[in-house]
């Protein structure tokens, strides 16, 4: 058994608030965010941090809304952090919503939580005016980064800069709110709609025990130190991103820069630097064949595929040359990247190899919403391909087979980061626990004699034949999509004229590597592929039919196809 004990120091918290007393006190007048506002580039550090915290929970307990349920949505921005931490400091319920949900979803989300106040960035002011007249439950309306833009003529709304110097005024006057709350870390403190892939949005009831551990548990994994620097891509109101990013960072004294624009990620990792990075694999992917386009396009692909075989004889004789051979390649990460996080969908093996070739390490993990949300990693001293790693130390783990002789069953998960329950919705909360209190996370799969975690399909995605085979259509989607040929695919079952269930792969193939080509070769190509993949998989795991996509598939915010709109 390898050691995989870590190496780095992790610090300990009792609360969040008490997180962000700690840092400030380690950190002070460090740099905890780099970010863009109205076009001007601005930083904020762990002490102003701490101040931004306290005034915001001051002015909130102030107006009299501490311990109430208070909705922040928007694009990343260090206040949106900082409302987050100053919510549950006072014992309110943060509900941070995707930017990106209709009107009616938001409006509805807002209604359903009884949120009395709605914190939101100014690119969000149309939506909120929208919907004014069917939240009237909504007291205050306050818009962060609101610049010159002219409110709605409503006496609920106020601009961020106002209500801060609110608030900064009832903390210098006396108002110690957060430092005088006393915390109840079994206390609901967040409520996180996951629409996810189901169609079905619940809303995932954390409190801050949950929180706390997941932080803790992400910084055992992560291996971040002070000196360590990120670029963040990823949207606040995922689960994934706030807890392994703002929160756990910031716990080590890490630095992040706020990516302002999806198109300006390239620019943003030239200009900050990054040492690290908490992706998705969608991200990962795109970053893959840019570099090897790259490559091609230089017409080096032998010369760097050679230098890989070199270095990594290298290298086991303990010569590590990388950072020097691929140089030109981390150069467009800024040069300075060692690791990824990455977690959300499994990541192929050739994709770790190359970039462990070229120097960036990748931590591949597993988690859902409801446990907070990290279950497992792989630690970098030790992976094991197509597994989700180790369970973190505060989870446990276990199988639960239909019979005994299956080789894979459900994952079940307990520990302190597992959520409390669904909210207003205790039907789907019963059935998310066993009798005796193990969470369903409705992922199948089976642990190995080294206690690594595999994943073998998703429960609710499970395509039944008529013969009563299963087939999990990530299986065959791994495969699939390992061809330079495919961008995107998805595999689904649907009924023939006979009405027995027949699968189907839907393909969205990387154009760029067709430019000048016709539909029908276009075609012809996909299905050749498809027919290289049936020859790796058993009979009745193979795809006899294949239907070509133009565009992409739709996506949610963090890049995850949505499945239940794909017939």
């Amino acid at each position: 058994m390898k050691n995989t004990e870590p190496k780095h120091v992790i610090y300990d918290m009792d609360s969040i608030y008490d997180g962000v007393v700690r840092q400030a006190q380690r950190y002070g007048d460090k740099v905890r965010y780099y970010y863009k506002e109205n076009g001007e580039e601005k930083v904020v550090t762990y002490k102003q941090m701490l101040d931004h915290v306290n005034y915001i929970s001051s002015g909130l307990d102030a107006m009299g809304y501490a311990k109430t349920t208070i909705v922040m949505t928007g694009e990343p921005h260090p206040d949106y952090v900082a409302v987050y931490d100053a919510v549950v400091s006072i014992g309110g319920v943060i509900v941070p919503l995707d930017k990106d949900i209709t009107n009616d979803q938001f409006s509805g989300f807002v209604n359903v939580t009884e949120s009395k106040v709605v914190f939101y960035m100014a690119s969000l002011n149309d939506k909120i005016a929208d919907k004014l007249s069917e939240m009237n439950n909504v007291e205050k309306f306050i818009c962060i980064a609101s610049g010159d833009l002219v409110l709605p003529d409503d006496e609920r709304f106020m601009k961020f800069e106002d209500f801060f110097e609110y608030g900064k005024k009832a903390y210098e006057s006396g108002n110690r709110a957060a430092e005088k709350h006393e915390v109840d870390l079994e206390a609901l403190c967040a409520i996180l709609y996951t629409s996810g892939t189901t169609g079905t949005s619940k809303g995932v009831m954390l409190n801050q025990r949950n929180l706390v551990t997941a932080t803790i548990d992400s910084d055992y994994i992560m291996a971040v130190m002070e000196s360590d620097v990120f670029v963040s891509v990823l949207p606040f109101h995922h689960a994934y991103e706030f807890v392994c990013a703002q929160f756990a960072l910031p716990n080590t004294g890490a630095t992040t820069a706020i990516n302002d624009s999806i198109k300006n990620v390239l620019r943003n990792f030239q200009k900050y630097k990054p040492t690290a990075l908490v992706l998705v694999p969608l991200f990962v992917e795109t970053l893959h064949k840019r570099i090897w386009a790259e490559i091609e396009k230089k017409g080096k692909t032998k010369t760097v595929r050679n230098a890989i075989k070199i270095s990594n004889a290298l290298r086991k004789v303990g010569i590590d040359r990388r950072r020097v051979l691929f140089k030109d390649i981390l150069a467009a990460f800024g040069g300075n990247l060692k690791l990824i996080v990455c977690g959300g969908a499994p990541l192929r093996a050739d994709l770790l190899d190359d970039f462990d070739a070229f120097g960036i390490e990748i931590c591949e993990g597993y988690g859902i919403t409801e446990c907070a949300p990290l279950i497992s990693a792989n630690p970098i001293t030790w992976r094991k391909y197509h597994s989700v790693g180790l369970k973190i130390p505060h989870m446990d783990v276990k199988i639960e087979k239909e019979n005994e002789e299956d080789e894979t069953g459900e994952i079940l998960a307990k520990g302190p980061a597992v959520f409390m329950g669904y909210y207003k919705n205790p039907e789907a909360t019963k059935e998310a626990f066993t009798s005796d209190g193990w969470f369903r996370t409705g992922d199948i799969g089976y642990v190995d004699k080294d206690n690594f975690i595999f994943i073998t399909g998703r429960k609710k995605n499970v395509i039944i034949l008529s013969n009563g085979k299963n087939i999990f259509p990530e299986e065959l989607e791994e495969y699939i999509t390992a061809s330079e040929l495919v961008s995107e695919c998805v595999v689904v079952g649907r009924k023939n004229d006979a009405g027995e269930i027949s699968i189907w792969a839907l393909v969205y193939p990387d154009y760029e590597q067709f430019k000048g080509k016709s539909k029908e070769e276009v075609e012809a190509a996909i299905k050749a592929e498809i027919d290289n993949v049936n020859k790796k998989l058993p009979v009745y795991k193979h795809i006899p039919n294949v239907e070509i996509r133009e565009t992409e598939f739709e996506k949610n915010t963090t890049r995850k196809i949505i499945r239940y709109k794909i017939k």
